[in-house]
């Protein structure tokens, strides 16, 4: 094993914890070494499976400590690696008794290095993965000597259950500005490049776009496409340079910086990276020496520590990710005259890969058959005053009208519920007004309105056949499609929570009890979710006439469909 090897599963260790004090010392010793190896440790100190601790173990000394840090922070990042990489073994040192540490997780060094991970996420912005020369944008994604003027740029195309660390996810169809670092801490996004190309990353990810033909990934995972015409597309990592050669590939860097480089088909050049740099630091043309170029079905990956080491590993095809998962991707109202979204007029879902926007009058209704709850509380949403029966608040186009707060059950039903008299089960049930066929993905949709009060992935809920036999069950939601993080989700329109004086144990005390009003102050958004018949065990082109849903009853809040409808069958 070279020094190179040693100083990744010495760090490693270090990171998670698990190195002793013969290995600590073998690591001061290789950092004292080689200048590169404390550069190297600088760039290995990734946030995505930190991010989470940071704030779980902190303390008087750890925040003092970072005050102080951030007090002095110098000009440089060499600079800055080196004071908070002494500090690390000052405190490794001064703090960590001689004890057994079976018991232990995490000695009190990790935890620092968890705070220091956090410091170099906190100046990332200023020092980490810029190309040499150039200078990052500013917080508005401005740059004072830039003009877009007649320039496309790289726009975010789609994301599934994105979440960004400190930010809301971008709209779609945003402009990713250049060097600007996004840290996906989890879900999918795909990146659209103005040559054609296309990117999908899976959090956790840390990475910027760094001109209209290329993207910089300091950790995480991208599968990119790069049709006819937009070859020369490269991906940037700490170690490698992929340049595209009209393929499709999978590029993935670990916490320690290696990167796993897949091609599915095609063609890609590798380069290194720090080559790359050294070469782009002088005024001639680049003289990189090409590392070898991959053909499909070939996979590698490569470590460097100042001299890139390369190891065959087995291809997998399964590791390019072609699409985003199929879901609700959006949906269009109306708006009221506060402003807020009103009735639906049309849903987009990604069903089988393909989106569609479909219009609500081709959606296929569904009217509430059946309702029975335990306890007093509000079942209905909606306008002052129902004239029409209440029954009808689902079947209407209104996102703020419905039968809300079912009751429900820790566990799925796994036998048919009966849907009358007083051994009735307790949920609601609605009836399609023609039937639903299952196609390729959802093939129901169902809306929920949600505050920031409320679970932000929207209220968990059972899902169930109205008749079961073998290969049904029940299907569990536990995130929508479109939470309260999506910007997708609009802000809806105010509305009405009628309260019940007493349980509606049927479909008819539901309709007659009696009820008082509250206008309701909190803002609250449209949540959305798909729902697959697959999940319920149906068959490819099996239909079904409705569907029961019960709350999770996982916590205090309970679900609150305003707008459930079947989707058409696919031509």
């Amino acid at each position: 094993m070279n020094n190179n090897e040693r100083f990744a599963d010495l760090w490693t260790d270090y990171l998670e914890g698990e190195l002793d004090e013969h290995g600590l010392e073998e690591l001061h010793e290789l950092l004292a070494s080689d200048e590169r190896f404390v550069k190297r440790a600088a760039d290995l100190l990734q946030t995505h499976r930190l991010l989470g601790l940071v704030v779980a173990d902190a303390s008087p000394r750890r925040d003092a400590f970072v005050r102080e840090t951030l007090a002095q922070l110098p000009d440089s990042q060499d600079e800055f690696v080196s004071r908070v990489m002494s500090q690390v073994g000052a405190h490794r040192a001064n703090v960590e008794p001689a004890v057994d540490r079976s018991h232990r997780r995490h000695p009190h060094g990790f935890h620092l290095a968890v705070v220091v991970a956090a410091l170099l996420l906190v100046v990332g912005s200023l020092f980490v993965f810029q190309p040499k020369g150039q200078t990052p944008v500013t917080v508005d994604g401005k740059h004072p000597h830039v003009t877009t003027v007649g320039v496309r740029h790289a726009r975010l195309a789609s994301s599934s259950h994105a979440k960004f660390f400190g930010e809301l996810a971008p709209p779609v169809n945003s402009v990713l500005p250049t060097y600007r670092e996004y840290v996906l801490m989890s879900g999918l996004i795909e990146i659209w490049f103005p040559t054609g190309a296309s990117a999908i990353l899976e959090g956790p990810a840390v990475f910027h776009v760094s001109s209209d033909e290329s993207l910089d990934l300091s950790v995480g995972r991208c599968s990119v496409h790069v049709p006819e015409g937009a070859e020369g597309f490269h991906v940037n990592t700490p170690v490698t340079r992929v340049v595209d050669r009209g393929t499709r590939f999978a590029v993935n860097v670990g916490e320690m910086s290696e990167t796993e480089v897949q091609v599915i088909e095609g063609a890609a050049d590798v380069y290194d990276m720090d080559q790359v740099d050294a070469s782009t630091e002088s005024d001639t043309r680049p003289a990189t020496e090409l590392l070898e170029r991959l053909a499909g079905g070939e996979a590698k990956k490569y470590v460097s520590a100042g001299l890139v080491a390369t190891k065959r590993v087995p291809f997998r095809a399964t590791s390019y990710r072609s699409r985003l998962p199929d879901r609700v991707v959006s949906y269009e109202t109306t708006f009221a005259v506060d402003g807020g979204a009103e009735d639906l007029t049309s849903v987009t879902v990604q069903r089988g890969g393909k989106v569609n926007r479909i219009p609500v009058e081709s959606l296929i209704p569904a009217r509430l058959t059946w309702f029975k709850s335990t306890e007093p509380r509000p079942y209905l949403c909606g306008q002052a005053d129902f004239s029409e029966p209440r029954v009808d608040s689902l079947i209407d186009e209104s996102l703020v009208t419905g039968a809300i707060n079912p009751d429900g059950s820790v566990d799925p039903l796994t036998t048919d519920p009966i849907l009358e008299g007083d051994a009735g089960t307790p949920g609601m049930a609605v009836r399609f007004e023609q039937p639903v066929v299952n196609g390729p993905g959802a093939d129901v949709v169902i809306f929920d309105l949600q505050t920031f009060g409320n679970p932000l992935d929207g209220d968990a809920f059972h899902i169930s056949p109205l008749k079961f036999r073998d290969g049904l069950k029940s299907y569990t939601i536990r995130k929508f499609d479109l939470t309260m993080e999506s910007p997708e989700a609009k802000v809806l329109t105010n509305f009405y929570v009628h309260f019940f004086a007493e349980p509606a144990k049927s479909l008819e005390e539901f309709n007659s009890l009696k009820i008082t009003r509250q206008n309701q102050s909190n803002k609250f958004r449209g949540l959305a979710v798909g729902i697959d018949l697959s999940d319920l065990g149906y068959a490819s082109g099996e239909t079904i006439q409705g569907l029961f849903i019960q709350d999770a009853l996982d916590d205090v809040h309970h679900v609150d469909p305003v707008f459930i409808a079947g989707l058409p069958e696919e031509k």
